[in-house]
């Protein structure tokens, strides 16, 4: 279940029971983008769900399309993922065509 809240910027979204604020932003060019959620200590389950949403939201609102070429994503090897300052990172490239 998600909980997204209205606006730009961080959203405040609900994964397997914990609360996480997620975000994405432009990497290298516009296809490109680095989302992030915290707090990881809620759950890092739940933290991989929310930055893949804020993902998603990223690309919908720039390409009308949720298909992502995940760089490092939430198929990856969860202890493997980049976490700093209790947030999980996630990097990938809308792919709307």
């Amino acid at each position: 279940m998600a909980l997204a809240a209205c606006g730009g910027g961080r959203t405040e979204v609900a994964f397997d029971g914990g609360s996480y604020s997620a975000s994405a932003a432009r990497g290298e060019t516009v296809e490109r983008f680095i989302a992030s959620a915290r707090p990881v200590s809620a759950g890092r389950a739940g933290a991989v769900r929310a930055a893949e949403h804020a993902g998603k939201r990223y690309c919908i609102e720039t390409f009308g399309s949720s298909d992502i070429d995940w760089t490092t994503g939430p198929d990856s090897d969860p202890a493997a993922l980049p976490v700093a300052g209790d947030a999980v990172t996630l990097e990938g490239r809308c792919a709307p065509w």
